[in-house]
């Protein structure tokens, strides 16, 4: 008999989803917020659930552990979402879309986190590369900010933008251990709230990082800790 012991959930998008797009900071850039994205997204917690979590690939950054989403998972959102990079984002409608993902679930908190792993990060720094985080924690356990680096004054990174800000934060990353590198060298300029069944749409260069209550002890499974399904969209090779 075949094994089914983590077939592929049947996954469905809610018509009734409640969408807004937010546009912040100085550079006026947007986020896109989805709420009750699945209409039914206990099958895909339920499918995280029974998957195996491990280690993250090496240079990755993630603080915490990594499994596979199922195949079906990015389909369904790939062609939606490509809808808003257009609308939205203005994508052009033609432009292929190299699609990956991945479960995480946060482990680390940020007083263990090292200092690369604390700083607000990018996904990619191409204007059609573009992530998503999907909140499938039941109990809210952080959502996600947004900034501005101090320095350089910069929101979104770009090609043309990345060489400045790649030398100025690998500066600030050699700086003391116990020199806290998000509030010294970052300005908040927006904050996400978790909340079950939200998903994010945002440029994968926008500076961004998980937001972490640190009186909020986190999970250690899928079913009580931090977990999100996240997307990254021509993330590599374009």
């Amino acid at each position: 008999m075949p094994d089914i012991s983590n077939a592929e959930p049947i996954l469905a998008l809610n018509p009734q989803a409640q969408i807004e797009v937010i546009r912040f900071g100085e550079e006026g850039q947007s986020v896109l917020v989805a709420d009750d994205v699945l209409l039914d997204p206990e099958a895909l917690l339920s499918y995280a659930a029974r998957s195996r979590f491990g280690t993250p690939p090496a240079g990755s950054k993630y603080p915490g552990l990594m499994a596979p989403v199922p195949p079906a998972y990015i389909t369904l959102l790939a062609d939606v979402l490509r809808q808003s990079m257009v609308q939205v984002f203005g994508m052009h409608p033609d432009l292929p879309l190299k699609t990956y993902g991945f479960f995480g679930l946060a482990t680390l908190g940020l007083d263990q986190m090292a200092r690369a792993q604390a700083a607000p990060h990018t996904d990619a720094h191409r204007l059609n590369s573009f992530a998503t985080v999907h909140y499938l924690s039941p109990r809210p356990q952080g959502g996600t900010a947004f900034y501005r680096h101090k320095a350089s004054g910069l929101e979104l990174i770009t090609p043309i933008r990345s060489d400045k800000f790649s030398y100025l934060r690998r500066q600030e990353l050699a700086g003391a251990d116990d020199q806290p590198v998000r509030d010294a060298f970052y300005d908040e300029i927006l904050s996400i709230e978790p909340r079950f069944n939200r998903l994010i749409l945002y440029r994968a260069g926008q500076l961004h990082s998980a937001k972490l209550d640190p009186d909020a002890p986190l999970g250690e499974s899928p079913a009580d800790g931090r977990l999100t399904a996240n997307l990254f969209f021509n993330t590599e090779g374009f």
